[in-house]
């Protein structure tokens, strides 16, 4: 059996944010649209990129928001 941590994330501005782990999920916990490279997240939406066994995601994903009101995008990362 292999141990992992998951690790929670706040992101409230638009940035790159490296991966560096097995698998990812993004939630828009926010009152604006999170976009997600081309993917558009409404608020209470999410999105998530799920890696086999013995894979790892070595990328930089880019996040901005669109809209007035509260920016508030969640990152789970599965880190082995």
């Amino acid at each position: 059996m292999q141990k992992y941590t998951p690790f929670f994330i706040n992101y409230i501005t638009p940035q790159s944010i490296p991966t560096n782990c097995n698998s990812i999920i993004f939630i828009n916990l926010g009152t604006t649209t999170a976009i997600i490279e081309s993917v558009t997240l409404a608020p209470s939406q999410s999105f998530s990129i799920d890696g086999n066994a013995g894979e790892y995601m070595d990328a930089v994903i880019q996040i901005n928001f669109s809209g007035v009101g509260n920016n508030n995008l969640v990152v789970v990362k599965k880190v082995f």
